[in-house]
């Protein structure tokens, strides 16, 4: 490519997926008028030559060029990641993209440190670098091009290193909420105290934590954002938590004074609902109202509204897998995040059984289906098992973490704990009067194999490469399927 190639497609890049001020656009220019394309003379130009490559990767339709441009980049950070830690903090990003987080993280965490000294005490030139975000970031709030605009603002390419490798550490985390990800986040908010998605995270991981102090960063997302549906909507939740319900009605009356004209969308729907209503809505699934529990407790409820999507990595496997016409029974549904997931994939002429003993989810569950309209979806309430009967649920602070128990001497508070009917998925499968099941998946908190024993008479489950490759996907224990 050419010299002129390179500087279009960057211009453009910045220009279309993260919109500049023009006394920042004229900063960019000017790093890409000074960058020696063909043959990189510094590691500075090493690291503009991989983001200008990594654009044109995002951009290309084949797959071969696509591959072409990364081994690019790859080879460019690679070799000036020793020399400048805007080189480093860009290698980590790409390791954290394909999904080598562990990685990452360790890249990130060692870049952070090396470049403190230097982003604080070096003397402030304009060696600023191009830097490169990923376009489709899961973020419920797009505050992307704010952050794009803070890296071109630093006062120099240290500091702007400083900035992604803190990116990238929070980014790196399986879970937000996790003590790692509630650390990473507050090293995030030092860095960047003006982003709405960071403060939102933080306030959402820190009370999922514990830490009531969180609602520190919720009000100044609130501040940041002030008319965005998923920071009033945390900051409504959280004082409904907090048993303040004077605070939580002035936030949902601000929040019905911006949705003027737009309750039909699902970022804005929650506001018409009563707050005795036992389920709030969240936007998911190509405008779906997914009605969840309407409290932070839930991890679910938590991770959606600062995700805008579900995190763990068998979700993207689970949509590329589904094809429409197909029948799915999802085991451990909880409020339906896969099970809708799959609804939308096999469409009107496929099935969708969603199997779930806890009440409050089976409630949050119908409520999808109704005000979605979603005829081939039913919700199963109960636990799958190895036998007809009813059995025990013990409630955890989080629903997620409810388990099914099966030892009958075991001493239980009352409401500790739900009774509930179980059956077997052979005598789900005859009642509905299935013929075949494309996939099944289970999350049964430690019930798996009981659930699998109820499983193995039916000729519907005798697909047993489709029907085992996402049990093992989804739990290593159910390997032991094979054993049967």
């Amino acid at each position: 490519m050419t010299d002129s190639s390179y500087m279009d497609g960057y211009l453009q890049y910045v220009q279309e997926v993260y919109p500049l001020a023009p006394e920042t656009l004229a900063q960019v220019e000017q790093i890409l008028t000074n960058t020696t394309w063909d043959e990189p003379q510094t590691a500075l130009d090493a690291n503009n030559l991989a983001v200008a490559a990594l654009v044109e990767a995002e951009t290309a339709d084949d797959l071969t060029l696509r591959g072409v441009y990364l081994d690019m980049a790859l080879e460019a950070l690679s070799n000036g990641s020793r020399e400048h830690p805007l080189c480093a903090a860009h290698l980590a990003l790409l390791h954290c993209m394909i999904g080598e987080t562990g990685e990452a993280l360790q890249s990130a965490f060692s870049t952070f440190i090396s470049t403190l000294q230097l982003a604080y005490s070096a003397d402030k030139q304009a060696d600023l670098g191009l830097v490169y975000l990923p376009p489709k970031l899961k973020n419920s709030i797009s505050d992307r091009s704010h952050l794009l605009a803070h890296l071109f603002h630093a006062e120099t390419s240290y500091a702007q290193a400083l900035l992604l490798s803190s990116e990238v550490l929070w980014r790196s985390q399986l879970a937000f909420y996790s003590p790692a990800g509630l650390r990473f986040l507050q090293l995030a908010a030092q860095l960047q105290p003006d982003l709405a998605s960071i403060n939102l995270k933080l306030g959402i991981s820190s009370w999922l934590n514990q830490q009531w102090e969180g609602l520190l960063y919720l009000q100044r997302a609130g501040k940041l954002a002030p008319d965005n549906a998923t920071v009033l909507h945390a900051l409504v939740l959280a004082y409904t938590e907090l048993n303040q319900p004077e605070i939580a009605k002035f936030w949902l009356e601000r929040a019905a004074s911006y949705c003027s004209g737009n309750l039909r969308s699902p970022e804005w729907s929650w506001v018409e609902l009563e707050s005795s209503t036992p389920f709030t809505y969240v936007p998911f699934e190509n405008n779906l109202k997914l009605a969840v529990e309407p409290s932070f407790r839930s991890i679910v409820t938590s991770v959606l509204l600062t995700e805008g999507d579900w995190f763990e990595a068998e979700m993207e496997f689970w949509r590329n897998q589904l094809q429409p016409g197909m029948t799915v029974i999802d085991v451990g549904a909880n409020v339906g995040v896969y099970t809708f997931s799959a609804a939308q994939k096999v469409g009107a002429t496929g099935r969708v059984l969603a199997v779930e003993p806890f009440s409050g989810c089976v409630r949050c569950m119908e409520e999808t289906c109704r005000v979605n309209q979603l005829d081939w979806v039913k919700v199963c309430a109960g636990a799958a098992s190895d036998c007809n009967g009813t059995i025990r649920l013990a409630l955890q602070s989080a629903s997620e973490l409810n388990e099914v128990i099966t030892d009958d001497s075991q001493s239980l508070q009352p409401g500790t704990f739900e009774e509930v009917s179980c059956f077997t998925l052979d005598s789900l499968i005859e009642q509905e009067n299935l013929s075949h099941v494309d996939w099944l998946k289970i999350d049964a908190e430690g019930h798996e194999m009981q659930v699998l024993k109820g499983a193995i008479a039916s000729s519907a489950t005798s697909n047993l490469v489709s029907f085992t490759r996402m049990c093992q996907v989804l739990n290593p224990i159910t390997n032991l399927l094979l054993n049967f």
